[in-house]
């Protein structure tokens, strides 16, 4: 079995001790990247506290309308009912007008007249 030839290793310079509190180039892309993050999570949390403020009113204002119509059809039923009532009363008293007249009109006519 063939040994691979033993070649000697480029050397690389020796790395400068970093300052205290220098980050690597992959920790501030991360932080980088997590300020960016965190700048959209607050712009979708802006937004859609906005959006549920939008429906919120939304459906209050649908809520309102609808209350609206449902006083305003009591209303009619309301008044329906007093024009039923009231129209219930003046048949009641023309039926009794109407008997009277009757009466009245059988009296006249079993009385005798001047006229024979």
């Amino acid at each position: 079995m063939p040994t691979r030839s033993a070649r000697p290793r480029p050397k690389r310079p020796p790395r400068r001790p970093r300052a205290q509190g220098a980050a690597s180039p992959g920790l501030r892309a991360l932080q980088a990247r997590l300020a960016r993050v965190t700048v959209q999570v607050e712009a979708l949390r802006r937004r859609h506290v906005r959006e549920l403020a939008a429906a919120r009113r939304a459906a209050d204002q649908r809520l309102a309308a609808l209350m609206r119509e449902l006083t305003a059809l009591r209303h009619h039923e309301a008044r329906a009912q007093g024009l039923t009532r009231l129209l219930a009363e003046r048949d009641i008293a023309l039926a009794h007008q109407a008997r009277r007249i009757a009466e009245l009109e059988a009296a006249l006519l079993r009385t005798p007249t001047q006229l024979g």
